[in-house]
C-alpha cells in the first residue's frame, strides 16, 4: 500500500506544481480574461480535491478511526463536485456558449455545494463510510453531490461532443475528456485506494488542460504572428504588384479566412450609398453582387458606424436583419470590420465560421482590423491603378487621334518653346518651312524670316490674356495664311495653326470688285436709264401715245425693281462688312422715327399704325441708323401683307435684363412650313405658294437685312405666325443700363 501512496503523492505533486506554474503564467499574461479566471477556479478546486483525497488516504492508513478522516472526505467531496462544476463552466467558455445563463448556473452550483458541505461540517455530520478488510475504507457520495456530478459532468460531455469543432485546441478536448474519465473512476469506485488512481488521472488531465490553455492563450497567438506577418506581406505584395481589383479582393478574403482559421469570408464595397458583395471565399458564388443598404445587417451597421462588430454566435446574438440568405441558419462566429481609406469607408471585410466550426474570439478583432487597414489600402490602390490605366488609355487614344489629325491635316501646325526653339511641326508645316522633324536645338528664326512673327508683342500678350488667342496674317511663299497663336500649356511656349486663306482673300477681292462694279458699273447706268426714261415719258405724254406710255411704265417698274435689288444687296454687304460703331440708342426715339417714316405708306393703304412704348425704357448700345432700318423693314412688311382697314402695332418693352420690340399685324400670315426660311436671302413667300402674297413685290432681302442688324447688336429675332390670322415679329437686345 505504501508504494502506491508514494507514487500518488509524487504524481499529484508534480502535475499540480506544473499546472499551478502554467496558471501563474496565464494569469500574468491576462488575469482579466474570463477563460483564465475560470481556469484558475478549476485548478483551485482540483487542488482541493487532491489535498482532500491524499489526506483521506493518509488518515485511513494510519488510523481508520481517526477523527479527521470525515473532514478529509468532506474536503475531497467538495473539491470533486466543485471541479465538476468548474469543468462544466470551462467547457462552456471554450465551446463559446458561456452566456449569462450558463455563468449563473455554474456560480449558483458552486455556492450550493460550498454551503451544503459547510453545513455538513458545521453540524459534524459524518460521511457514510465503511471499514473493510486490510484497512480499506469505502464511502458513498451524498445524494446532492451525486446529482451535481451527474448533471454537470453529463452536460460537459455533451458540450465536448456537440461543440468539439469550435475548440481551438484538440489537447483541451482530450484533457477535459480525461478529467471527466478520472472523475468517473472515482465516482463509480468509492474506495479510497481507487480514489488515488482517479486523482492521478484527474491531475494528469489538469496538467494537459493547463498546457492547452497556456498554448491557446500565449503560445499559439505568438506563433500566429508569423502567419499574420506572412498575410500582411501577401496583401502588401498585392498593393505593390498593382494586381487587378478582382485579384486583390480574392487574395484578401483568402488571407483573412486562413489567418483566423475561419470557414469563409466576404468583402462588401461601398457603391453609390449601397454595399455590394464583391468577393467571397467559401461562400456561394451566387451571393456575388448582392446589394444591401447602409445600416442593414451586420455589414451595413459597420459601414454606418465605422466600428467593428464581433458576434460569437450570429444566430443567437444578432437580433436585426440578416446580411445574406440563410445566414442566420448557417453562420456561427462573425467578425465584421470597416475598410477605411482617406477617411472614407470604402467597404466591409467579414469573416465567418459555420455553426459547428471554429469559435472566433474578441481578440481576433484587432488582428482583422489590422488586415482590414492593409486591405483598404490595397483596394484603393487597385481602384486608382485601374483609373490610372483607363486614363492612360484615354490619353494615349487622344494623343493618337490628335497625332492623326495633325498629321493628316493640310493646315500647318507649329509649336515652339519660350526661346523659339521648334518643339513640333506636322508634315504640312515641315513642307512649308523646308525642315525635317524638329529637334530641341532647331530655332524658328533660323528657318523663317522675322516677317512671320507678330508685329506687336504687346497686342499678342493682351489678346492671349483676354481672348486666349491672337490672330494675324502672314505671307509665306506667295501664299497668305491666317495664323492663330495660342499658349502651349501655361509657360511651355506657343503653338500656331496656319490656315491658307489665299483663295479666300482672292474671293474677298472679287467680292469687293463685284460690289464696286454693282455700285458703279451697274447702278450708274441704271440711274441714267431711269433718268432718260423719265424724259421719254414726258415726250410721250405730250404726244399722247398711250401704248408707248404703257410700255415705258412696265420698263420703269422693272428698272425700279432692279434698283431695289441692287440697293438691298449693297446695303446688306455694307452692313456685314462695315466696322460696327456703337453709340447709345434710345428705343422710344427709334420707334417713333420708324413710325413717322412709314405713316404716309400706311395711310395710302388705309392701315392704322399704333406704337405702344413702356415708360422708363433703358438705353442699349448699337447703331441708331441700322436699328431704325431693321424696324422700318418689319413695319413695311407688315403694311404690305395687311389688308385695308387693319391695324399694325409696334411695341417696345422691358424684358428681364434687356429690351424687346414687337411688330404685330393681322395680315395673311405665314404658313408653318415656310417660317424657317423667311430670314434667308431672296426668299419670297409669293414664289413659294403663300396664299395672298402673289401680287406683292419685293427683293427678298429685307428680313435677311433685319437678322444681320439684330445679330450685330448681340440680339436675336424670331416670329410667331398663323396663316390667315397675322404675324408677330420679335426682336430682343441686351440693355446697357437699368430702367430709369
Amino acid at each position: 500500500m505504501i508504494p502506491l501512496g508514494a507514487i500518488t503523492l509524487l504524481i499529484n505533486g508534480l502535475t499540480l506544481a506544473l499546472s499551478l506554474g502554467f496558471l501563474l503564467i496565464v494569469l500574468w499574461h491576462d488575469a482579466r480574461k474570463e477563460v483564465n479566471q475560470v481556469f484558475a477556479v478549476f485548478l483551485v478546486l482540483v487542488t482541493l480535491w487532491n489535498v482532500g483525497s491524499l489526506m483521506a488516504i493518509a488518515f485511513s492508513l494510519v488510523d481508520v478511526g481517526f477523527s479527521l478522516l470525515p473532514f478529509a472526505i468532506s474536503l475531497m467531496e467538495l473539491g470533486f463536485i466543485g471541479s465538476s462544476i468548474a469543468v462544466y463552466a470551462l467547457t462552456a467558455i471554450l465551446a463559446g456558449i458561456h452566456t449569462r445563463r450558463f455563468r449563473l448556473q455554474a456560480f449558483a452550483g458552486l455556492i450550493v455545494v460550498l454551503l451544503y458541505q459547510g453545513v455538513l461540517i458545521v453540524n459534524n455530520q459524518q460521511p457514510t463510510m465503511n471499514v473493510v478488510v486490510d484497512g480499506i475504507v469505502t464511502y458513498r457520495f451524498q445524494s446532492l453531490s451525486a446529482l451535481f456530478y451527474l448533471v454537470f459532468d453529463g452536460i460537459s460531455l455533451y458540450f465536448l461532443w456537440r461543440f468539439r469543432r469550435k475548440m481551438r485546441s484538440r489537447g483541451l478536448v482530450l484533457g477535459l475528456l480525461l478529467f471527466i474519465v478520472g472523475q468517473s473512476v472515482g465516482f463509480l469506485n468509492p474506495e479510497l485506494q481507487i480514489t488515488g488512481i482517479a486523482v492521478n488521472t484527474a491531475s494528469v488531465a489538469a496538467l494537459v488542460i493547463s498546457f492547452g490553455v497556456l498554448r491557446q492563450e500565449i503560445i499559439t497567438p505568438l506563433a500566429d504572428r508569423i502567419a499574420q506577418v506572412e498575410a500582411m506581406h501577401k496583401v502588401s505584395l498585392a498593393i505593390i504588384s498593382q494586381l487587378s481589383i478582382d485579384t486583390v479582393l480574392n487574395q484578401i478574403t483568402i488571407q483573412a479566412a486562413r489567418w483566423l482559421e475561419a470557414d469563409g469570408a466576404g468583402i462588401f464595397l461601398n457603391k453609390e450609398g449601397m454595399l455590394q458583395l464583391a468577393a467571397v471565399y467559401n461562400l456561394p458564388r451566387q451571393y456575388i453582387d448582392v446589394r444591401i443598404p447602409l445600416g442593414y445587417g451586420v455589414a451595413g451597421s459597420v459601414a454606418q458606424t465605422r466600428k467593428s462588430i464581433f458576434l460569437e454566435n450570429y444566430g443567437r446574438d444578432w437580433k436585426r436583419e440578416s446580411d445574406l440568405p440563410l445566414s442566420r441558419e448557417t453562420f456561427g462566429s462573425v467578425i465584421s470590420v470597416p475598410l477605411i481609406y482617406a477617411g472614407e469607408t470604402i467597404g466591409i471585410l467579414m469573416v465567418i465560421t459555420g455553426r459547428q466550426g471554429r469559435l472566433l474570439h474578441e481578440e481576433d478583432v484587432p488582428l482583422l482590423e489590422m488586415l482590414g487597414a492593409q486591405a483598404a489600402t490595397a483596394i484603393s490602390h487597385s481602384h486608382l491603378f485601374k483609373q490610372q490605366q483607363k486614363l492612360a488609355e484615354q490619353v494615349e487614344a487622344a494623343r493618337s487621334r490628335l497625332e492623326t489629325v495633325l498629321t493628316s491635316t493640310e493646315n500647318p501646325v507649329i509649336a515652339v518653346d519660350r526661346k523659339f526653339h521648334l518643339i513640333f511641326a506636322n508634315p504640312a508645316a515641315q513642307k512649308l518651312i523646308d525642315t525635317e522633324e524638329p529637334g530641341s536645338s532647331s530655332a524658328l528664326l533660323d528657318i523663317v524670316s522675322t516677317d512671320t512673327l507678330p508685329s506687336s508683342y504687346r497686342d499678342v500678350l493682351r489678346d492671349l490674356r483676354t481672348h486666349k488667342v491672337h490672330t494675324y496674317e502672314i505671307e509665306i511663299k506667295n501664299k497668305i495664311y491666317l495664323c492663330h497663336l495660342a499658349r502651349l500649356g501655361r509657360t511651355e511656349g506657343w503653338v500656331g495653326v496656319l490656315n491658307d486663306i489665299t483663295q479666300l482673300k482672292e474671293l474677298d477681292r472679287l467680292q469687293s470688285e463685284m460690289i464696286r462694279m454693282t455700285s458703279h458699273d451697274l447702278k450708274n447706268p441704271l440711274q441714267a436709264a431711269l433718268a432718260n426714261l423719265d424724259l421719254l415719258t414726258d415726250d410721250i405724254n405730250i404726244n399722247d401715245h398711250s401704248r408707248i406710255r404703257e410700255t415705258t411704265q412696265i420698263i420703269e417698274k422693272q428698272l425700279l425693281r432692279m434698283n431695289r435689288i441692287i440697293s438691298g444687296i449693297l446695303d446688306l454687304e455694307r452692313i456685314k462688312m462695315a466696322v460696327f460703331s456703337q453709340e447709345v440708342c434710345y428705343p422710344a426715339d427709334i420707334v417713333q422715327d420708324a413710325v413717322e417714316e412709314l405713316q404716309f405708306l400706311a395711310q395710302d393703304k388705309e392701315i392704322e399704325l399704333i406704337s405702344e412704348i413702356e415708360a422708363d425704357l433703358p438705353e442699349f448700345l448699337g447703331n441708331n441708323e441700322q436699328f431704325r432700318r431693321a424696324l422700318i423693314n418689319l413695319l413695311e412688311n407688315a403694311i404690305k401683307f395687311s389688308s385695308a382697314g387693319s391695324i399694325v402695332y409696334i411695341r417696345a418693352k422691358i424684358y428681364q435684363n434687356g429690351l424687346q420690340f414687337e411688330v404685330d399685324d393681322h395680315g395673311i400670315g405665314i404658313p408653318l412650313a415656310l417660317q424657317p426660311y423667311v430670314f434667308d436671302r431672296f426668299f419670297r413667300g409669293g414664289q413659294q405658294g403663300q396664299k395672298g402674297a402673289g401680287h406683292i413685290s419685293g427683293s427678298g432681302l429685307g428680313l435677311s437685312l433685319v437678322k444681320t442688324i439684330v445679330e450685330n447688336h448681340e440680339g436675336k429675332v424670331w416670329l410667331e405666325s398663323e396663316e390667315g390670322k397675322g404675324t408677330r415679329f420679335f426682336i430682343r437686345v441686351p440693355s446697357s443700363t437699368h430702367p430709369h
